[in-house]
């Protein structure tokens, strides 16, 4: 993929493990920018799925970026190409659309892109980072309140 060196790049990925009842979820991101990794962030929560936290990670980005930026997620998860669609009552994630509809309007353009998962290095690492995030996550619940994993 040919980049333009004023866009920021932002390969987002999410991890869930629906197979334990405190279901924890993570999302990270890996932040290119003019060529160069310039950052890269992962979030998990228990109780929650890959899409919220991948939801809450891109309202993150959008709110930290410099104003009028032009952004592209790139992703596998074509849950989030709605993430900018006037959400109704019956609406998965009302919040955090809401959020990203609000952050979006900062900047000079905002879109998803879906591109292949095993073709993209940037990709696995955040579906990695996010696994790897979890798992502390539930382990650090299991250690405070004396659980098994």
């Amino acid at each position: 993929m040919v980049q333009d060196s004023t866009t920021y790049y932002v390969w987002i990925g999410g991890s869930c493990d629906y197979g334990h009842k405190e279901r924890a979820g993570g999302a990270a991101v890996v932040i290119e920018h003019d060529g160069s990794i310039i950052s890269r962030d992962v979030i998990s929560d228990l109780h929650t799925t890959e899409f919220r936290m991948m939801l809450t990670l891109m309202v993150k980005v959008m709110n930290e970026l410099p104003d009028g930026s032009d952004i592209l997620f790139l992703t596998n998860a074509a849950y989030i190409q709605n993430f900018d669609k006037t959400p109704t009552a019956k609406s998965a994630n009302l919040d955090l659309i809401s959020q990203c509809i609000e952050a979006k309007t900062r900047h000079n353009s905002v879109s998803v892109k879906i591109v292949p998962y095993h073709k993209s290095p940037l990709l696995i690492e955040t579906h990695d980072m996010a696994t790897e995030a979890m798992a502390k996550t539930r382990k650090e619940y299991h250690h405070s309140s004396g659980g098994t994993t």
